[in-house]
């Protein structure tokens, strides 16, 4: 069974905001303000939490740094791209939410591979071609002692088997300014992280 690792900061989510849009027959119909409020399992507050850095070259060759994608809501999962087991769960989950987000909130989807030994840049491009995967995706491909710190960084832990590699199944929200704001640990819900990538996309303070 894939082990769930508790996040550094085991700070539960207490509030969803509702969006509601009244409609009457003698005023336009009122605008929905963008949500300003976080939903994940784990939400850490703003400028609290400088995401670990990255510095591993992607499936492409090229170097990915948290640093490097200021600007941009990212985040960072770690995944098998051959595993049969939740990792292709979850890139369909992925995918969904790259859909509902569409291109008026895009999303940088960085995904740290768990299987040094097996994972390459054609297996990476397949995986993602298998699960839909669209717009600006990276696959940090190395060796295990190029990753490891990166895992070690964000409380992965990783353990191969003769059947299967075993890991723990995290997904992190870096906003603009590269601090980690919002943790997912208890499998993906797309409605939610595409609403936590909203907020963060437009600013709200979580």
């Amino acid at each position: 069974m894939v082990r769930l690792l508790a996040p550094l900061l085991a700070v539960l989510a207490v509030a969803v905001l509702l969006l509601i849009q009244l409609r009457s027959n003698h005023a336009p119909p009122r605008t929905i303000t963008a949500p300003t409020t976080l939903s994940a399992d784990i939400i850490i507050p703003a400028n609290s939490m400088p995401a670990p850095e990255l510095g591993i070259r992607d499936q492409h060759s090229q170097p990915v740094s948290v640093s490097g994608l200021r600007g941009r809501v990212v985040a960072i999962t770690f995944l098998d791209s051959h595993c049969k087991q939740l990792c292709p769960i979850e890139a369909d989950q992925l995918a969904e939410v790259q859909q509902k987000l569409g291109k008026q909130f895009p999303l940088t989807l960085v995904v740290v591979s768990v299987a040094p030994g097996t994972d390459t840049p054609d297996s990476a491009q397949s995986f993602a071609a298998t699960h839909g995967w669209a717009g600006d995706w990276h696959w940090l491909l190395g060796t295990e002692a190029q990753l490891a710190p990166v895992w070690q960084a964000y409380s992965i832990e990783v353990k191969p088997t003769t059947a299967d590699i075993l890991h723990s199944v995290v997904l992190y929200l870096i906003d603009k300014s590269g601090y980690t704001r919002a943790g997912f640990v208890s499998g993906l819900n797309p409605d939610r992280l595409a609403h936590d990538v909203r907020v963060l996309a437009t600013g709200g303070s979580g």
